[in-house]
Parts: C-alpha cells; sequence; structure tokens
C-alpha cells in the first residue's frame, strides 16, 4: 500500500460536523433511504385504505421523512405503527379536513374548469378559488410537520402554519413543482405511471415536503423556544453544542500532519505482538 500513500504521515484527522449543501445533502439522502422509501411508501397506502384514516396516516409518514431529516435511526414498521397512533385525533381531524378540500377541488373543476366557455366573473372566481386551494395546500406543508414534532392545539398548528407559509416561498415551490411534475405525469400517462403509484409518489413528495419545510419550523418555532428556556435542544447534534467547560476538544481535521521518521536498517516483518 505504500505504492499509494506514505503511513509514515500522520493526517490531519476527520473534521466532525461538516455540513453539506442542501442540494447535495437531499440527493444524498434520497439515494441511501431509496429503499426505505418504498416500503415507507407501501406502509402508507396500506394505512390510507380505510381513506378516513388518510390524515393519520400521513402525520405517521411525515414523522419517519422527519427522522430521515435529523438522521436518525428508526425501525419501519413499529415506529410507523407508533406514530399513527400517536398523531391519530389531530390527523384524523386534519385529514377529514384535507378530504372535504379535495372534494371542494373536484366539485369547482367540474362545475367550471371544464367549461371552455366562461364569463369573465366566473373565471375570476374560478381563479381565486384555486389559489386559495393552492394556499391550503401549501399549508398543509406545515401542518403535519408540527404535528409530529411539536405538542401544540390544531388551532395554534394552524395559526403558525398560515405564517410559515409567507416566510419559506422558494421550500413551497420546489414541493409544488414535484406535485405538479406527479400529478402530469398521472394526466397523460396515466395506465403505466399507476402502477408506480404504490412504490414511490407519496414517499417522496413527504420527504421534499419535510426537506425543504421543517428547516422553517426549526428557525422560527423550535430553536426560539429552547433559546428562550434554556433548555437543550434535541435536534441539535452534539458536535454543534459549545462547552467552554470542555478540558479536551475534538480538532478533527485541523491539527497539523505529524511527519515519522523511517528507521533505516531496520527489519520489517508481519505483525508484532506485545
Amino acid at each position: 500500500m505504500g505504492l499509494f500513500y506514505n503511513n509514515n504521515v500522520s493526517g490531519s484527522g476527520v473534521e466532525k460536523g461538516v455540513k453539506k449543501k442542501p442540494f447535495f445533502r437531499y440527493w444524498e439522502l434520497f439515494f441511501n433511504k431509496f429503499g426505505t422509501f418504498f416500503k415507507l411508501n407501501l406502509i402508507y397506502l396500506l394505512f390510507c385504505l380505510p381513506v378516513v384514516t388518510i390524515g393519520p396516516a400521513t402525520a405517521a409518514l411525515t414523522a419517519m421523512m422527519r427522522n430521515i431529516y435529523l438522521e436518525r435511526p428508526q425501525f419501519i414498521w413499529h415506529d410507523f405503527v407508533q406514530y399513527f397512533k400517536k398523531n391519530f385525533k389531530q390527523g384524523f381531524v386534519v385529514g377529514l379536513i384535507d378530504i372535504a378540500a379535495a372534494a371542494v377541488f373536484v366539485i369547482l373543476y367540474n362545475q367550471y374548469g371544464a367549461q371552455p366557455n366562461m364569463e369573465s366573473s366566473m373565471k375570476i372566481m374560478y381563479i381565486i378559488s384555486l389559489a386559495v386551494m393552492v394556499l391550503f395546500l401549501m399549508v398543509n406543508f406545515y401542518i403535519y410537520p408540527q404535528i409530529a414534532a411539536l405538542d401544540l392545539p390544531l388551532g395554534s398548528i394552524f395559526k403558525n402554519s398560515l405564517i410559515m407559509v409567507c416566510v419559506n416561498l422558494p421550500g413551497e415551490l420546489i414541493v409544488l413543482a414535484l406535485i405538479i411534475g406527479f400529478a402530469a405525469l398521472f394526466w397523460f400517462f396515466f395506465i403505466p405511471v399507476i402502477f408506480l403509484a404504490p412504490f414511490l409518489p407519496g414517499a417522496w413528495i413527504v420527504f421534499t415536503s419535510v426537506f425543504c419545510c421543517y428547516p422553517a419550523i426549526q428557525k422560527h418555532l423550535i430553536n426560539p423556544y429552547y433559546e428562550r428556556t434554556g433548555e437543550r435542544n434535541p435536534e441539535i447534534p452534539d458536535w454543534e453544542l459549545e462547552d467552554d467547560d470542555a478540558v479536551f476538544r475534538d480538532q478533527g481535521g485541523k491539527e497539523e500532519p505529524i511527519h515519522l521518521k523511517r528507521e533505516k536498517n531496520k527489519k520489517r516483518g508481519g505483525k508484532v505482538i506485545r
């Protein structure tokens, strides 16, 4: 191995806690957890079969994606079931509201969108209705992560979500683009795409939503709370916490390389047993 590196030089070590750019971290997590996404998507669809349980199932899937975002270990089936039970009440209420909103959208589309010739006033009403539906969809990007992460009443969660929509527009547009992309695929290639539906779209969309929108929740809701109370923030890794009283500090990646002098005329053999 000496042909490739000098093993008499001690390197600078491995630096801890190097933060990757969000773009690269997103795709790294996506490909590393690709198999997990397949499993979670199938479990999610299984728990959505009664239809009225879409809300709790989405809350459970969001909690699992939050763990992936925070790079926490988890047991897929066991943890999904636990999150489903834990967030059932709030998720059930939000799920019913989502189902009602989807029904209203279908009615509006059949009544107005499917008509080629509409009066100007009707077009304006239709456009306003679509804008309200898009806003409600964007609010959902923050409702389910708060259900999964915070202990708050639904009223406060809805209020916080409306505020979050105004402070994280780029992240929301990325998620909307992904949703529109999947919707277009289903619209134009329904038969071939429908067979892929059980394997990926739901998990991918929720993961992207958590990755793009959960940082805003951390910045504006979670981190200020722990800064105000002085408690330790469990979502901040240990290596990011500065301990002024620490006797030793890990200086990985910052040490000067140490060059060891090779002793001449010394026989070198196999492993040394001491």
